[in-house]
């Protein structure tokens, strides 16, 4: 397998919200976490991918301009749709949809979101999409431009990473995570 590297977008003011598909741009920091990453990348991706999101297609393109390379707009790699919940911080949550936001913990993560994506259906969009790159990646370098809840249902539901340890590597904003180095999963 060649380079299949997942990129979280850069950040942008809506930090510390539910942003799912809401649609912000990038920030004056996210666009340096990304030129940042692109330094940290060891060989040029042959074609980038990127979620329909904003903060992904600007993240998309500051690393297609550094390489040279087309980017392809995929929906996707949408983060999961957070519904009622978008836009708003966790304590906003809690206090508006009290008894929603405890069923949610306590059924992590398969608890249901008010109007919101499910869960088995977030997770066979992820599937699909890494199934595609796991092909594409075997004749072509990569990098897929999505957002920290795609990456850490990856890293979780298809190659068994715990959901501590897949939280931890999709984080930051920018994270770089190389698929070709993780265990095979139930792809």
């Amino acid at each position: 397998m060649k380079a299949c590297i997942l990129i979280r977008h850069g950040a942008t003011d809506m930090a510390s919200r539910f942003c799912g598909h809401c649609d912000p741009p990038l920030n004056d920091a996210g666009r340096a976490q990304i030129e940042r990453a692109a330094s940290m990348l060891f060989a040029a991706p042959e074609m980038i991918y990127c979620s329909d999101l904003l903060r992904a297609r600007q993240s998309a393109a500051i690393l297609a301009k550094r390489f040279a390379v087309p980017v392809e707009v995929r929906s996707g790699l949408r983060e999961i749709g957070f519904g009622q919940w978008e836009g708003l911080s966790w304590q906003e949550i809690e206090k508006r949809f009290p008894v929603e936001s405890q069923a949610w913990i306590t059924h992590f993560p398969a608890g249901v979101i008010p109007s919101g994506e499910r869960y088995g259906d977030f997770c066979e969009r992820v599937r699909n999409e890494i199934a595609f790159f796991s092909a594409r990646a075997k004749s072509q370098a990569l990098i897929a431009v999505t957002h920290g809840g795609f990456i850490r249902t990856a890293l979780h539901e298809m190659y068994s990473i715990s959901s501590d340890q897949a939280h931890q590597l999709s984080a930051n904003y920018a994270a770089i995570v190389d698929l070709a180095y993780l265990p095979a999963g139930a792809q």
